[in-house]
């Protein structure tokens, strides 16, 4: 099974997941992604952007207590998740309806990496 075929299956695990993607924060570069047609590159760059921000900032306010491997992101028109495993630089982004629940899709996110580093 392919990344890609792997974040399609994830996106339809996660009922309110319009968008899965698996980039890279050091590259600045989503290397794949499962989304409605419409999505354009553009959107992709600008999550890609916003995820290498947050990690930084995360890790810039991090202590030895606490962990700078998930962000959440709240906008009026979805919530956003960044997830990475042990500082690495290869995240998976998802992009949720408001009306989802993080607390759900962030277990459900890193089993994903999990599986991912494992090769599965």
């Amino acid at each position: 099974m392919t990344i890609s075929d792997r974040l399609d299956d994830l996106r339809k695990t996660i009922s309110d997941c319009q968008l899965a993607a698996f980039g890279d924060a050091q590259a600045r570069l989503i290397l794949k992604a499962s989304h409605a047609a419409n999505v354009q590159r553009e959107v992709l760059d600008t999550l890609c952007a916003e995820a290498a921000r947050c990690f930084a900032t995360a890790k810039n306010l991090s202590t030895s207590e606490t962990t700078s491997d998930q962000c959440i992101i709240l906008t009026t028109d979805d919530i956003r998740i960044y997830l990475r495993a042990q500082a690495r630089p290869d995240f998976l982004c998802l992009v949720c309806k408001p009306e989802c629940d993080p607390s759900q899709v962030v277990p459900i996110g890193l089993e994903f990496l999990a599986r991912l580093s494992r090769q599965e």
